[in-house]
């Protein structure tokens, strides 16, 4: 069973504000991350959704071992299990810039600390993390399985992301290795920026102008990961932007699935691509296993769906697109916008794009909209954006990428700049898709 541990990035950092303060009664400081799961077809998601720290009266004084926390902190854990429906994680700090390591002290004493947590909420995760500086060390015990603690990589989600997909055993740091010299023209985005590329899985909805443009350039990069989501076909309207596309395709009635795994396959021939000529509803449970998923699609309502599936299973959206305008005078106008939509982190609600407002007027003029105009050299500008964001997000190689991400597009200047809707975000974190609605739907009883 594979299993991911996903804690936004900033609830590790009130974690390591929390675990870092000095304290009077022990060497360290612990609390606990409270838990929801996903689930998977072959694992489950654990998605920590607050951070809770340990009274200072609820530890004993034990200058045996680093720390030690009472029965009160236990009790308060069970409590916070049972009344709130989630899982318990103990979480200690190690520090390091690499993956910590358990002390012999944790080996022995924590595990049979799960058996409580687990007897007040048998249906949550429950586990114990040791964290570092952008790793951390985690066992966990998974519903309905065995009493056999599963070790689990953490990935960080928020700005930067770090997506950890560490095969076998956590408790090994992976050799770090530069794979061959094909990506030597782009080593400034960092040592194992191959491997981390290479690793990280993409989804994409809507392959046409806007989509195989994504899919060519994450390939050339070096990305091989893919589950690709359209149900459509190629038209013949659709070759003045779709790329990849060719006349034959059009006479041999081609799906866009198929022409964008051709495009992946003739750079990387070992490609993982997972494609479904279907709706992105219809194919959702393949769409969880996603690092990334990224919204090529034309109506609000659909990019209103994604984000909420996006938001409830921990997965960082990026929405882009562009339409034409007619403006006064028989003149046009082009715009577009590429967003960030990351979870714990301000929605497109919150950025002022989906609205109430627009969601109404299109389902007024839902069947009597028509053919939307695209173009090939506003997609290729977009999208170029978008790949720079993701590439940034996920190799942090510029240092700098630390806000929400909101461009838009304006085709008659061939201007992409950060929109103005941004100076008016809310402080707080986001009210319209709050951190305890993660994970898969709770029924409890009135």
């Amino acid at each position: 069973m594979k299993t991911i541990i996903k804690i936004p990035r900033h609830l590790l950092e009130q974690a390591q504000k929390d675990l870092l303060r000095p304290s009077k009664f022990s060497y360290e400081r612990v609390g606990f991350f409270s838990t929801r799961r996903s689930k998977r077809k072959l694992g489950v998601l654990v998605h920590c959704i607050a951070y809770n720290p340990v009274n200072d009266d609820h530890y004993i004084i034990d200058p045996t071992v680093g720390v030690r926390i009472g029965p009160k902190a236990i009790t308060a854990a069970m409590a916070r299990a049972i009344n709130d429906s989630v899982g318990q994680i103990h979480v200690h700090y190690h520090g390091g810039a690499g993956l910590p390591h358990p002390s012999t002290t944790d080996s022995h004493e924590l595990p049979p600390l799960l058996k409580s947590l687990h007897n007040a909420n048998y249906a949550q995760v429950h586990g114990w993390m040791v964290l570092g500086d952008q790793d951390a060390w985690s066992e966990i015990l998974i519903p309905g399985e065995s009493d056999t603690l599963i070790a689990s990589p953490v990935s960080i989600i928020g700005f930067p992301t770090v997506v950890n997909h560490r095969a076998g055993s956590n408790t090994v740091l992976r050799k770090r290795q530069r794979s061959n010299a094909r990506y030597n023209r782009q080593s400034f985005l960092g040592f194992e920026s191959d491997r981390i590329i290479s690793e990280v899985i993409v989804g994409v909805v809507g392959l046409g102008g806007g989509g195989s443009h994504i899919i060519q350039q994450l390939a050339h990069i070096g990305f091989k990961n893919f589950i690709l989501c359209d149900p459509d076909r190629i038209s013949k309207s659709n070759l003045n932007r779709l790329v990849g596309g060719t006349l034959a395709d059009i006479r041999a009635k081609r799906l866009k699935v198929d022409i964008a795994e051709r495009t992946i396959r003739r750079l990387h021939k070992d490609a993982s691509v997972v494609k479904h000529a279907k709706k992105w509803e219809d194919v959702n449970q393949d769409l969880i296993e996603c690092d990334l998923i990224i919204g090529c699609v034309d109506k609000f309502w659909i990019r209103r769906d994604l984000e909420a599936f996006c938001r409830r299973h921990m997965i960082p959206y990026l929405d882009l697109g562009m339409d034409v305008h007619k403006l006064l005078n028989e003149q046009y106008e082009i715009h577009g916008q590429v967003i960030i939509s990351m979870p714990g982190e301000p929605c497109m609600k919150c950025m002022g794009f989906l609205t109430e407002k627009v969601l109404a007027e299109e389902a007024s003029e839902y069947g009597a909209a028509g053919e939307k105009p695209q173009v090939v050299w506003s997609n290729g500008l977009l999208c170029s954006a978008a790949v720079g964001i993701v590439v940034d997000l996920i190799t942090d190689w510029s240092k700098a990428f630390r806000n929400p991400v909101f461009l838009s597009f304006k085709g008659s200047e061939l201007l992409l700049t950060l929109d103005k809707r941004l100076s008016y975000l809310p402080k707080s974190y986001c009210c319209h898709f709050p951190l305890n609605q993660i994970g898969d739907p709770l029924f409890m009883p009135l």
